[in-house]
């Protein structure tokens, strides 16, 4: 390369300098910079508000020695650790100051992971101490009040006493007997209750001698912190009693009713599914008499499962038979009504079989449509379902596929807005998989129960009972 050439490559690597050092392509991000400007401000303004914590600290354990006794090592410590923190925290923004002025893009990691140091330490600090100046502030209020705190032990203490368990579980007592298999577990939350309401009244009479100084208002020794934590532990101990019978009567009452999750609706952008939650009430662990109800609501659903919701619109995807708690519900996705029909060759409550045909009762009949199931499994569609249950499968229906690519349901008696648009009947809009409807399916809507093989040949004759039925349609 001649000198000419070599000349005419150095003005060109010489602009190209000057235009970087200009643009500031060189330089940490304004971001950054404006990061390092801002922290020396909020250092100071957090160096101030731990000074004035301090102070309220140090005024509190100077006012009230034998009151904070106990406390003031421990606080003091806590006190010189964060006083250290900021120290710290001064040191980084040292070091962030000097990286600011040195403006080296290359620099913009370690400003970054300073930052986060600076920031980390200086919060911490004034978080600390502001806790610890609540506590103090919270036991100077309990001593100005310490008659309405000797009062009010003394009124949990009561309620404690006067709480029959053997009454208030009376609801957990009758599980326990209509429910043989949950027996040894409501036993066992009965007799931690009972443990918890003797290690209350045990507590109780360690204190006796601070609630008579209290009582007696002989303070100049006074133990405030032991009787403020002994108070808070009676309070409690009470609190935890009453939320323990509440909480076992409630899973008594659980074991009394079924219910079933429907899935309706699944509104993608909104990452929801549309729910009906069908339940049943009963009285004795007879299952008989039991009051049907229902309701809708839209809850949210994860967007990564949106998709996997879609194919089981139509399906029960949670359902709780009784004698279970909510706990113990099953999340397999099933057809609709299902699990409420006697294996064959027994009956039940619901219906019995005879010729291979499910011949259902009232209380099925209402189950079913409100869940919106069809009329009701041939021998084999029953035997399909059980078999896939063991094997861990989901089962859609008796064409032979396990996990169609979609399927739709359609009522005769009521239309609403679907997600997927339109709002001449729902999931009327949903598209045909391939040129095949499966119109043969076990669960195509027939209209009516009349003349069917599915017509019960018990309580109600030929009586037919249309609309509530949905088809599926998904891909052999």
């Amino acid at each position: 390369m001649n000198r000419k050439a070599l000349g005419a490559l150095a003005i060109i690597l010489i602009v190209l300098m000057a235009i970087v050092a200009t643009a500031g392509l060189d330089n940490l991000p304004r971001q950054l910079r404006e990061s390092v400007t801002a922290a020396g401000a909020h250092l100071n303004s957090d160096r101030a508000a731990f000074a004035r914590n301090r102070e309220s600290i140090d005024r509190a354990l100077g006012d009230e020695p034998a009151m904070f006794r106990l406390k003031a090592p421990l606080w003091r410590d806590r006190l010189a650790k964060d006083q250290s923190q900021l120290d710290s925290a001064a040191s980084e923004l040292a070091i962030l100051q000097q990286l600011a002025r040195a403006n080296r893009r290359s620099d913009a990691d370690k400003v970054r992971n300073e930052l986060a140091r600076f920031d980390s330490a200086r919060q911490e600090a004034v978080r600390d101490s502001d806790q610890i100046r609540s506590e103090a502030e919270r036991w100077i209020q309990y001593k100005k009040n310490l008659p309405q705190k000797l009062q009010a032990v003394t009124a949990s203490h009561e309620s404690l006493r006067a709480l029959d368990l053997d009454a208030a579980t009376a609801a957990a007592r009758k599980a326990m007997a209509d429910w043989p298999a949950k027996r040894s577990d409501l036993e066992a939350r009965i007799d931690a209750l009972k443990t918890a309401q003797a290690d209350a009244e045990t507590a109780w009479d360690r204190g006796a001698q601070l609630r008579a100084a209290a009582e007696a208002r002989r303070l100049e020794d006074f133990d405030y912190g032991a009787f403020f934590q002994y108070a808070d532990q009676i309070d409690s101990a009470l609190r935890q009693l009453q939320d323990g019978v509440r909480s076992l009567n409630t899973l008594a009452a659980q074991l009394y009713v079924s219910w079933d999750k429907l899935l309706e609706d699944v509104d993608r952008r909104a990452s929801r599914e549309k729910v009906r939650i069908v339940r049943t009430q009963y009285q004795d662990a007879t299952l008989s008499g039991g009051v049907t109800s229902s309701e809708e609501k839209w809850q949210p659903v994860d967007p990564a499962g949106v998709r996997e919701a879609e194919r089981n619109i139509g399906m029960v995807i949670e359902r709780k038979p009784a004698g279970k708690y909510d706990s113990e519900a099953e999340r397999a996705v099933q057809p609709p009504a299902y699990a409420y029909i006697a294996p064959p060759g027994q009956s039940n409550q619901y219906g019995s079989w005879s010729g291979g045909v499910w011949h259902w009762l009232p209380q099925y009949l209402i189950l079913s449509q409100l869940l919106r199931a069809a009329q009701g499994p041939t021998l084999g569609d029953y035997y399909a379902w059980e078999q896939a249950r063991q094997r861990g499968e989901t089962w859609y229906g008796s064409g032979g596929w396990r996990r169609p690519t979609g399927w739709s349901w359609s009522r005769s008696s009521e239309s609403a807005p679907s997600s997927t648009g339109g709002g001449a009947g729902w999931y009327k809009e949903r598209p045909k998989f391939g040129d095949r409807v499966f119109g043969s399916s076990s669960y195509r809507s027939r209209g009516t129960f009349s003349g069917s093989r599915f017509q019960s040949r018990g309580t109600f004759g030929s009586r037919s009972f249309g609309g509530g039925m949905r088809s599926f349609r998904g891909r052999r």
